[in-house]
């Protein structure tokens, strides 16, 4: 009886020491709009991108809001505790082709826009950063031919953007004085990349922030970091990697890693049908705090033939950029992948802190892939599922900034619909984002908000 009764402490000892995720209560509101618009993301192919027509960020208050592009304006909807205010701001956009909208904290409105070139004058200026006053009236432009952002060596003008938002997505970021854009484009040479764009909103004057260029770029991310900003790319071929990048908006520093890779077929390096599938798709980048940044996408686990038939999951990586990010030393998650990549699919490689968040079966898909910080240093991920084409619902896994879970996958609405490339806002502790339901036939855009115990 002794015996059994020291078992039993032991016992109670060890689950005692077991880590435990907790349970998070989380409310999901719906609030109708009344505005009959279908969330896409126009553009979005395979492992491509898409520029969405409704775009979210937060005014000067705060508060959640979003633009969403008509004909020839973007229509600016503020919220109240979840709820649609009925006054609207109209910006008049400025060029046909949307690409963002996003406010700063003196309520001044900047509206990224884009034409497409189809004369061979490669110094025509493509894409523009607008600016507006808090009650929507027309201030001033700048324009870009494409060059911003690219080397100082590199003069070859075929080089400059001829169709901006193509092939990818385009991200609007503001820190301090200083506002840059991270957009994908078809350059007059016929080949795709990202280019960015930068100014000081204050003087509405270009400025350089170093060198940023990401040939087949299909997805692009931009968030404030320190004194510069963060920026990611998705790229097939050179590189073909997620990408991360650091760029000081003080000083000269310029960091690049390639801090996830993506498997290639060999001797296919030249077959574009196969290229473009890089058997993953970019979520987000957010910062926990300075020492703790995380990426979140999915991907097949495996680098290699086995690759063709997994199926694609939710990883993050959780890593300090003023670290070696080719090194596991950089990385707070733990758990890495190796296997071939590189432009001709021969390159051995190792990805480091890779932690996998789930492991669906064969009949399963996820998609639109999510990630957003909130209080606490915790990311909340979010995804929409699919099992044998039909849709399941928004699931959500909720993580510290050590990556552990503290929440496990759990279905959060079976009818809500995330927008497919823009990432939700975390603001008046909740998440907010602007989406359609499942079989909502007149498409009405619903505000969700996510309130988390």
């Amino acid at each position: 009886m002794q015996y059994l009764n020291y078992c039993m402490v032991f016992v109670f000892i060890l689950l005692a020491m077991m880590p435990v995720s907790a349970t998070h209560a989380a409310t999901l509101a719906e609030n109708n709009t009344k505005i009959i618009r279908n969330i896409f993301a126009d553009g979005q192919y395979i492992n491509w991108d898409g520029i969405s027509n409704v775009c979210p960020f937060q005014d000067a208050e705060g508060n959640y809001c979003f633009g969403y592009s008509t004909k020839n304006a973007v229509v600016i909807v503020k919220t109240e505790k979840g709820k649609a205010l009925k006054e609207r701001v109209k910006l008049i956009r400025q060029n046909p082709l949307f690409g963002g909208v996003i406010s700063d904290e003196n309520g001044y409105y900047y509206v990224v826009t884009g034409k497409a070139n189809p004369g061979e004058d490669r110094y025509a200026n493509t894409i523009f950063i607008s600016k507006y006053d808090s009650k929507g009236n027309y201030m001033q432009t700048v324009g870009n031919c494409g060059n911003s952002g690219m080397a100082d060596w590199w003069v070859d003008a075929d080089a400059h953007t001829k169709l901006p938002f193509h092939a990818g997505n385009c991200d609007i970021a503001i820190n301090g004085e200083i506002l840059t854009v991270n957009y994908a484009r078809t350059m007059y040479n016929g080949h795709q990349s990202n280019s960015i764009l930068t100014i000081n909103k204050n003087t509405m004057q270009q400025i350089s922030i170093g060198d940023n260029y990401n040939s087949h770029s299909f997805a692009q991310r931009v968030v404030p970091y320190k004194n510069g900003f963060l920026f990611a790319s998705e790229g097939d071929a050179y590189d073909r990697a997620f990408t991360l990048s650091f760029q000081s908006s003080t000083t000269s520093t310029n960091k690049e890693a390639n801090v996830f890779h993506f498997w290639l077929e060999k001797g296919k390096e030249m077959d574009m049908g196969v290229v473009n599938n890089n058997f993953a798709h970019m979520g987000g980048v957010v910062v926990l705090d300075d020492a703790h940044v995380a990426l979140v996408g999915t991907s097949v686990p495996s680098m290699n033939e086995d690759a063709k038939k997994e199926k694609e999951q939710i990883f993050i990586q959780i890593f300090d950029p003023a670290k070696d990010l080719t090194q596991a030393s950089a990385y707070t998650t733990v758990g890495s992948r190796s296997g071939y990549s590189g432009r001709n699919g021969d390159e051995v490689v190792t990805d480091y802190g890779v932690k996998w968040l789930t492991s669906v079966s064969k009949n399963i898909e996820i998609k639109n892939p999510q990630v957003v910080a909130i209080e606490n240093q915790k990311a909340v991920i979010l995804f929409e599922q699919y099992r044998k084409y039909k849709y399941q619902g928004i699931y959500s896994i909720i993580l510290d900034q050590y990556g552990n879970i503290i929440s496990e996958k759990q279905n959060l609405s079976k009818t809500a619909h995330l927008n497919p490339c823009e990432m939700p806002i975390f603001t008046n502790g909740a998440i907010y984002w602007t989406g359609n339901k499942e079989k909502d036939t007149k498409q009405y855009m619903y505000i969700f908000k996510l309130q988390l115990d």
